[in-house]
């Protein structure tokens, strides 16, 4: 009976001995091809060599994190790219207006001629107007990404902030020849959100509109909290319009601005909860904020 047991007991570990031994195989395999997975940067996924169910939920795991840290490479070479272009695209966007005042400094200080000196005085004011757009742009958008939540907010008539910064914005829209159609439901709409914020958000939407409107305007708030800003623009097409929300991106149409302005609006109506898009079909662009209840 001993002896039988004593067979048996061997025969187990011997088969123990095999298993570990293949497992110990596997899990090489599977460390060697993780490896090279890491090295030649593949989304390919790691196989593997053994039908052993916890060995295979290892090799799961494995490509679910290779997969994921793949995603992250790529996100993160992107947002690199767009980094490099865009401090590329600012450095030509500052040096332009501040070449254009020292040249005209320079006339200025050279002139005695009433009519000139009015002349550089009105183009120096242009080109700082236009610096200062793009600072403001730029520090607008480090202030919001910095601060991840939306503080002191309360109760909001979305009518009202609406109206008072299409008033606000009035200047603008009269200079480029715009008179804005603006429609308001009779009932006010209420939102929980941060005044500033929300006025900010309006203000962006309507820089926007004002760069790559073609000389129209319509805004519309609906009761179920849409704000659309539409207007025909010539110069943007459907991939042109897809892209408005990314970061420093610009148009030629736009150039008056380092492609902050919508990616600002996007994050402020995420954070109050809602979302923002982007249409563009015959020949006309809407931009619009959902702000739900």
């Amino acid at each position: 009976m001993w002896i039988a047991v004593s067979i048996v007991l061997a025969v187990l570990c011997a088969g123990l001995l095999v298993k570990i031994a293949l497992m110990k195989r596997a899990m090489r395999q599977i460390a060697d091809e993780f490896g090279a997975r890491m090295r030649d940067e593949s989304d390919t996924s790691v196989g593997s060599p053994d039908r052993d169910k916890d060995l295979c939920r290892l090799v799961d795991v494995l490509n679910r994190e290779l997969h994921t840290m793949r995603a992250t490479e790529r996100a993160c070479g992107k947002s690199l790219t767009d980094l490099n272009r865009a401090v590329a695209n600012l450095s030509h966007d500052l040096r332009t207006p501040l070449t254009a005042i020292g040249g005209y400094l320079t006339l200025l200080s050279e002139t005695e001629d009433p009519a000139e000196r009015e002349q550089y005085l009105k183009v120096l004011g242009e080109r700082t107007a236009v610096m200062r757009q793009l600072t403001e742009e730029l520090l607008q958008y480090s202030v919001i990404v910095s601060d991840d939540h939306t503080q002191d907010a309360e109760e909001l008539s979305l009518n009202t902030v609406l109206a008072e910064s299409i008033a606000g914005a009035y200047p603008m829209l009269t200079e480029r020849g715009i008179a804005p159609k603006v429609t308001l439901p009779d009932a006010p709409v209420i939102r929980r959100a941060n005044r500033t914020e929300l006025s900010r958000m309006f203000a962006n939407l309507l820089t926007n509109a004002v760069r790559y409107s073609d000389g129209d305007l319509s805004v519309t708030l609906a009761e179920n909290g849409d704000v659309t800003f539409a207007n025909a623009a010539s110069g943007l097409d459907p991939v042109l319009a897809g892209q408005l929300f990314d970061r420093f991106f610009t148009v030629e149409t736009g150039a008056k601005g380092v492609g902050l302005g919508l990616s600002i609006v996007r994050t402020l109506a995420e954070r109050m909860g809602g979302s923002a898009e982007a249409k563009y079909a015959d020949g006309r662009l809407a931009v619009i904020v959902h702000l739900p209840e």
